[in-house]
């Protein structure tokens, strides 16, 4: 991926970095940042897995019985057949591989760098020994590095030493405290770090390639789809067993018996389940990243289909994340501003007390907000201190502090507040009727939809270097202000689509209750008779039983802080629910890991975050989450239509295998005619059912069960009597041409064109018979075109058909067997718009 450029440097990341041209040839010279990995499956290793898969060994097999017979046509039409079900398995393996490498490059970390004194959001893998990397709390480390800046870093290095007390981290303590490991956790704390080591280089990746052979267990659909799996091929091999035995004793010949039951087994082996397993998740998680949802764990796309509750924050969510400064108080007047409007002087004060508490250029949008309107107004920093040693926000404390020194030595310091109005202002000394009208204010702005912050200011002589407060200080109020995020224009539209789809929204946010309110209303979350939002402070007087009463009531959660979230997450679960979680800070994790489904913001979550949940929202909207949920229904809908129609569609090939063991007589399927069903099975289950698109309805009906089997045994059921009833079709086709006086060549080539036929009808049916003429699956047409075209080779040119055992046709029955090939091919060619299946 290329680099984005961020927001400019602070002045205290002033050096210019390496240039462009320096990282390229650094890149080049040291590789890309990257641990010892199993890796890409190359072509070779790709074709070796398939030519050890049964099918191909079967091939291989039974072209060695056709030479030893003397066939040696045969056996070399068997060994072409190799070449192209091989080429058709490579291919789509490689498909495969490709969506998974595109994956990983969207997964891949980001790191800010100085170059050439832009700030650059890079891939970790672009990482070069010499840059300058800026360190921020909740990244997780890409590279070693030493630190050249440090503003109080603390990081946790239990991934390599298993001690996870944090470290302090210094220019100037020691080579030890200078030195930060790839794969450590920054805690806390910001800087600037000069990378020495990338890839297998570092310490992490010295460690060898252990962490790579780590395996994800396999979901519980994975674990049904392999217990499917083994019944079929354990039912299959005796099947082969006893009728080659029958037919050899019949016919006095185990040559014949042998070809019979290869010829069984090859239409037997359900190779076929673990394609369309594969195929549909790797292709299925790329369509999500294209509706800019990251999919980290296949589990995930399991689970999106039997989401019952979606658990959402709401700060750039459901709201645009792009705030501006609306209105502000300092005590004694309030103003609303307008978008091009300059506060006046009254308010300087109130605005440089609140930048004093924030950080130029940082990533928090308030921050921003109030650095753009004091600047637009002229405000100038306060003179006369300089900044403290730490500033940040202590856990469980609703405010940001910034310590300040004055200049000259004094031991004199300032701390400058911004957080939580009901929290800040109980911190203040003023007069009583001013702190009335601010919170007066602060209530009224947050029933109208804006986001309240206080700004307070204290002095003391004492040493302070913490992000808390020293106990007995007292702050004097410089105001508030008021913050307006829109609401995403999609949002309300999501909403209801989780409504119409049995999917509860709740939302959990550190606002205040009347904006999670207000916000809440306007998305559609809540009515005019829904009970207002309740608050952490009510929350944690709440039993679990009163908790798990109250979620089945309330949509709404305000000043929550994580462990709340991560206590909601489990009331949640055991009332039954499946949860999707969203979250974006390093205290998020334990949540998001806890949840059905953990979600992570893809634009201001930490790493930390990314790494605990199953998905990430790369947008941080909630509209691509619930176009997830859809994508997770389509999904397991397709897989359930797909290991139907292959359940299905082998009972008229094996029907027609058995025909001669049953009743006698010479076999009309042949290994070479299994192989030709092969090339039209493996595309039909893999690409045409992963190309379906979703039911209209799929979005109005109640989530599955959780427990909700793929395959149940009426499901097979049904599979296998339409199986059965295509198989009718075929045997009727063949009495016909018997009762005729059919040549054994007439009654194969019937038989195989029945089948296919058979085959395309099946296909149909599980994909929605009353609706194939106007669904779009530009697969199902090339794959009927494909059909068509074979069935031209085979049949019209001299000389072809002969060497499979079936006759050539003449001209007019050419021209009939033409006209569905024309039809879909023109139906591909008239689309007007491309298909998301072609583009991969």
């Amino acid at each position: 991926m290329n680099p984005t450029e961020c927001t400019p440097v602070e002045s205290r990341l002033a050096p210019t970095g390496l240039t462009d041209a320096q990282a390229a040839k650094r890149l080049r010279s040291a590789g890309p940042n990257v641990l010892p990995t199993a890796g890409r499956k190359g072509l070779a290793r790709i074709a070796w897995e398939a030519l050890t898969q049964p099918m191909f060994l079967l091939l291989l097999t039974t072209a060695g019985v056709y030479a030893v017979l003397g066939a040696l046509g045969d056996a070399a039409m068997l060994l072409v057949s190799v070449l192209l079900v091989g080429g058709l398995s490579i291919y789509q393996q490689q498909r495969t591989e490709r969506a998974i490498d595109a994956l990983k490059d969207l997964s891949s970390p980001r790191c800010a760098v100085v170059r050439e004194g832009r700030t650059l959001r890079i891939a970790s893998r672009d990482l070069v020994p010499g840059d300058r990397l800026i360190v921020n709390e909740g990244d997780r480390l890409a590279a070693d590095a030493q630190v050249l800046e440090s503003n109080a870093i603390q990081v946790d290095e239990s991934l390599l030493t298993g001690e996870s007390v944090p470290v302090a981290k210094s220019p100037g303590g020691g080579d030890a405290n200078a030195l930060l490991h790839a794969g450590s956790l920054v805690v806390q704390g910001d800087g600037v770090a000069l990378v020495t080591s990338t890839g297998a280089s570092t310490a992490l990746g010295r460690i060898g390639g252990s962490l790579a052979q780590i395996k994800a267990r396999p979901g519980r659909l994975q674990q049904e789809l392999k217990r499917l799996v083994q019944s079929v091929a354990l039912l299959a091999m005796f099947t082969c067993i006893f009728a080659a035995s029958l037919f050899a004793w019949r016919e006095g010949s185990w040559t014949a018996g042998l070809l019979v039951g290869l010829t069984l087994a090859m239409s037997l082996i359900p190779e076929e389940f673990a394609v369309v397993w594969t195929v549909m998740l790797a292709l299925g998680a790329w369509r999500l990243a294209g509706s800019q949802v990251l999919t980290r764990q296949p589990q995930a796309i399991e689970a999106l289909g039997t989401t019952t509750v979606l658990c959402v924050d709401k700060t750039g969510t459901l709201t645009r994340n792009q705030m501006a400064l609306a209105a502000l108080h300092d005590g004694t007047a309030s103003l609303r501003l307008r978008t091009d409007a300059d506060a006046p002087p009254q308010f300087h004060r109130l605005l440089a007390g609140a930048m004093q508490a924030s950080v130029r250029d940082g990533v928090e949008p308030m921050d921003r907000a109030i650095f753009r309107s004091a600047d637009q107004a002229g405000v100038p920093p306060v003179a006369g201190w300089e900044a403290g040693a730490r500033r940040g926000v202590r856990e469980g404390a609703p405010y940001v502090v910034q310590w300040w020194r004055e200049s000259g030595g004094s031991q004199r310091q300032r701390v400058a507040v911004k957080g939580a109005a009901e929290a800040l202002l109980a911190r203040c000394d003023a007069d009583a009727d001013v702190l009335k009208e601010l919170h007066a204010q602060a209530e009224r702005w947050s029933a109208s939809g804006l986001r309240v912050l206080a700004v307070a200011e204290g002095f003391t002589d004492a040493r302070c270097d913490d992000a808390a407060l020293p106990d007995g200080l007292r702050l004097a109020p410089l105001g508030l202000l008021g913050f307006m995020d829109p609401l995403r224009d999609e949002v309300p539209r999501a909403v209801e689509e989780c409504r119409q789809a049995g999917v509860r929204v709740i939302m959990i946010t550190g606002d205040a209750p009347r904006t999670a309110d207000a916000i809440a209303r306007l998305a559609g979350l809540v009515g005019g008779d829904d009970p207002p939002a309740v608050t952490g402070a009510e929350l944690a007087r709440m039993r679990d039983a009163e908790l798990r009463e109250c979620l089945r009531r309330v949509r709404v959660f305000a000043r929550m802080d994580p462990a709340q979230k991560l206590r909601i997450v489990h009331a949640l679960q055991d009332a039954g629910e499946v949860v999707a979680m969203t979250g974006d800070g390093v205290n998020d994790a334990p949540a998001l890991r806890a949840a059905d489904i953990g979600v992570a913001m893809g634009q201001r979550g930490t790493d930390v975050a990314r790494e605990a949940a199953a998905l990430v929202l790369l947008d941080d909207n909630f509209a691509s989450l619930v176009e997830a949920v859809q994508a997770g229904r389509r999904i397991f809908v397709n897989l359930r239509k797909a290991l139907g129609y292959l359940f299905a569609v082998h009972v008229p090939i094996v029907g027609v295998a058995l025909v001669p063991v049953v009743m006698g007589g010479p076999a009309l399927l042949l290994p070479l005619h299994v192989v030709l069903l092969e090339l039209l099975i493996d595309p039909a289950c893999s690409l045409v059912f992963e190309a379906e698109p979703e039911p209209a309805d799929i979005m109005r009906v109640p989530p599955r069960a959780s427990d909700a089997r793929l395959f149940a045994p009426a499901a097979a059921l049904r599979a296998f009597a339409l199986g059965g009833a295509a198989f009718a079709g075929v045997a009727l086709v063949q009495w016909v041409l018997h009762r005729r006086g059919a040549s054994a060549e007439d009654l194969r080539l019937g038989s195989l064109s029945s089948i296919v036929l058979g085959n395309l009808l099946m296909l149909a049916w599980f994909r929605g018979w009353q609706r194939v003429g106007v669904r779009e699956n530009v697969a199902f047409h090339a794959l009927l075109v494909g059909v068509c075209a074979v069935a031209l080779l085979l049949l019209g040119v001299p000389g072809v058909g002969p060497l499979f055992g079936l006759p050539t046709l003449h001209a007019g029955w050419l021209a009939g067997m033409a006209l569905p090939g024309i039809w879909a091919g023109w139906h591909i060619l008239r689309r007007k718009r491309p298909v998301a299946v072609a583009a991969h």
